[in-house]
Parts: structure tokens; C-alpha cells; sequence
């Protein structure tokens, strides 16, 4: 095996890295290597072969506590060397180093037996929805998200995921064409959600609600903002979620599985997180 050079993945490799994450049929846009990028480069790692990048992977952190593997690509000419693994564990070194075992990632089910080996053991099983969105209620209690309201919706989040997601979620409210929504009542947020632009598909996420109504307002509202469109949104299973997203009009397009290192960890999980944010954010 011809020796793989790691170093910092930088805004000057989005074009080739987008490259990649094409290449594979993944739905990212220059937008969303550009958010990996802007707030957590340290955990951007580049796999280089005489100074072309050929493999990226991604470690997007929350703070200290916990950290999120994603974006482990390998150019279609060079797999089978065992390139990906090598970044899997440099990966997983770089998040050890940072003090904490909170890792986790979405295993495909080609890529689950890797992460077995490398000591990550199965939480819950996590699918992909797509289709074109259409309403199933009344959107009474959801307005706009503007940015006077995100101090109140990332202290929401605090609390229904258990980490602080302040700055991706700042990110997501400034990028281009990414709409957010607020479920309100009288007196506090119930919850949220986002819709941005995909290269194929629009992308539903990340979306906490308070409850099951809550929830269909808010994929109501993404519904109506782009009626026709397609859209993804990740879904840890459940009953009343697979029920929701039927209605509305998807299907389930992928299975995976939620992991963690060492042990199971209900990370970026909770009664209230309905849709995790994307597949390398958790």
C-alpha cells in the first residue's frame, strides 16, 4: 500500500473534497464542507497521495464533550487498500486525544463491520426518509426563524440534546438558502427545525419538538416553503415518527445504525429530537 499523507483538510481542498462526497452519490453541497470547515477544522483530516487528496473524514465536535465521525470517503480509484481505515483510526485517535470517549457515528450497513472492529458497538437503528414533502396539518403555532429568536431555541436545544449545539446551529441560521422554523406557545419555544439546499435533494434537520404535533407542524411548514421539492430528512426510528413521515409522503430510502465507542450512548438523542442534523453531524 502506497503511503497515505494525513494533514489538515482546508477550505483550499472544498472543490476536490466535494468531489468526493459527489462521487460516492452523497447529497452534500459546497455549503455543507464549508460549515465542516468553518467550525471544526481541527477535525477535518485530508488523506493525500503525492499531494492529491484522495480520502477525507471528519470530526465534528461539540465542545469537549462529545464528538461526531463523518465524511469518510475514499477516492472510487484508490479503495480496497485500506485507505479508509487508516483515516477511520487516525480519526478516532484525534477524538480520543480531545478527553473524551463520546464518539459516535451513522454506519452504513457495508460500513458497520468496520466500526465493530474498531471497538464502536450499536445504539439504534437510524433511517433516511426521502420523497417529496407534502402537509398533513395546520402550521398555527410555527413561524420564521429569525435570529432574535435563536438565543431562546439554542437554550431549547441545550436541554433536549444534553450538548451544547450553539454554533452550528448560529451556522445554520446565516447560511444561504437554509429556512428555519420555531414552534411556539405562549410562553417558550417547543420546538425547531431547519431545511437547507442538498446537490439532489433538500435536507430536513436538525429538528427537536416537544412532542409528535410539534413535529408534524414543523415538517408541514418545510413542506409548504418548498412544496414539490425533494427532500431527505434522518430519523431515528420509532413508531410515531415512521407514521408522521408516511403521511407526509416519504419513504424510507436507507437503514442504518446509530454507534458509539466503547459502549452504547444515547448521544444527540433524546424524547425530543425528532431528525438529527445530517448523517456527519449526528
Amino acid at each position: 500500500m502506497d503511503n497515505l499523507h494525513f494533514d489538515p483538510l482546508t477550505h483550499a481542498d472544498r472543490d476536490a473534497a466535494l468531489r468526493l462526497s459527489t462521487q460516492a452519490g452523497w447529497n452534500q453541497v459546497a455549503a455543507d464542507w464549508k460549515r465542516l470547515l468553518d467550525l471544526c477544522p481541527e477535525g477535518c483530516i485530508a488523506g493525500r497521495l503525492g499531494g492529491r487528496l484522495v480520502a477525507t473524514a471528519t470530526l465534528a465536535s461539540y465542545g469537549q464533550d462529545a464528538h461526531w465521525i463523518g465524511m469518510v470517503l475514499v477516492d472510487e480509484e484508490n479503495r480496497g487498500r485500506g485507505y479508509g481505515k487508516s483515516l477511520l483510526a487516525h480519526v478516532i485517535r484525534r477524538g480520543l486525544e480531545r478527553g473524551t470517549e463520546a464518539i459516535g457515528l451513522d454506519a452504513t450497513d457495508l460500513g458497520r463491520p468496520v466500526y465493530l472492529k474498531q471497538s464502536f458497538v450499536d445504539v439504534a437503528p437510524i433511517d433516511r426518509w426521502g420523497g417529496v414533502l407534502r402537509p398533513t396539518v395546520p402550521v398555527s403555532s410555527t413561524e420564521p426563524l429569525d435570529r432574535g429568536r435563536l438565543d431562546a431555541v439554542t437554550a431549547y436545544d441545550r436541554k433536549a440534546v444534553g450538548l451544547d449545539r450553539t454554533a452550528l446551529l448560529r451556522h445554520l441560521a446565516g447560511e444561504e438558502g437554509a429556512t428555519g422554523w420555531v414552534a411556539r406557545d405562549a410562553a417558550a419555544v417547543r420546538g425547531y427545525a431547519f431545511l437547507r439546499p442538498g446537490r439532489q435533494h433538500f435536507h430536513l434537520g436538525p429538528v427537536v419538538a416537544e412532542d409528535p404535533e410539534r413535529f408534524a407542524e414543523l415538517v408541514s411548514a418545510a413542506a409548504l416553503h418548498r412544496p414539490g421539492s425533494s427532500v431527505l430528512v434522518d430519523v431515528l426510528r420509532s413508531p410515531s415518527s415512521s407514521g408522521l413521515l408516511t403521511a407526509s409522503g416519504l419513504e424510507v430510502r436507507r437503514r442504518l445504525t446509530r454507534m458509539t465507542y466503547g459502549r452504547p450512548q444515547p448521544l444527540l438523542m433524546g424524547d425530543r429530537v425528532r431528525a438529527a442534523t445530517a448523517f456527519e453531524w449526528g
